[in-house]
């Protein structure tokens, strides 16, 4: 004999229903990147230059892999949508001593992302997320640029989060 299972049991398994997000558009507005380097080399100019602009795409790729669809051009007040200001500021290190003693700290890099989102009609701030991270390690020095986007990537998808547990208001 089989048994069907409760009704209360069914609906213990099934998935709660996602709220509508308030927020489902997303318009960047700034992305400021900041080489913490008194007297930087050519070098490292020309990596900045490169990571300002790599960071575009994969910040659009990041934010539509969380669900948000991402305007070319500012949206204007438009409900459900929201500006994002993004800051890194950066210190690649020496990847020659954080292969040869990055165990112990030396040669380390460090990255610093603030990311804001401010809604589109109202201009005011709904959810900002900061996060930092050192590099240490890594295969011959390790890979600090794409370290650096990662970061980016970390706190735009801990934004988004922020994002989608703001309900859709009743109307």
């Amino acid at each position: 004999m089989t048994v069907a299972p409760s009704f209360s049991a069914m609906a213990a398994d099934a998935k709660a229903e996602e709220a509508p997000r308030k927020y489902t558009q997303a318009y960047v507005t700034d992305i400021v990147v900041k080489l913490l380097d008194s007297e930087p080399d050519e070098k490292r100019i020309e990596d900045k230059k490169t990571m300002e602009m790599k960071l575009p795409q994969s910040t659009r790729k990041k934010l539509q892999d969380e669900g948000l669809t991402v305007a070319d051009t500012d949206p204007g007040p438009v409900a459900g949508a929201v500006r994002l200001k993004i800051a890194m500021d950066y210190d690649p290190g020496n990847r020659a001593l954080r292969w040869v003693g990055g165990m112990f700290g030396a040669g380390k890099g460090t990255v610093s992302v603030k990311v804001e989102a401010v809604d589109a009609v109202t201009g005011g701030s709904v959810a900002t997320e900061e996060y930092s991270d050192s590099k240490r390690m890594g295969g011959a020095g390790g890979d600090f640029y794409g370290f650096a986007i990662d970061a980016v990537d970390e706190a735009l998808e801990n934004l988004a989060e922020k994002l989608a547990a703001i309900p859709k208001p009743v109307q």
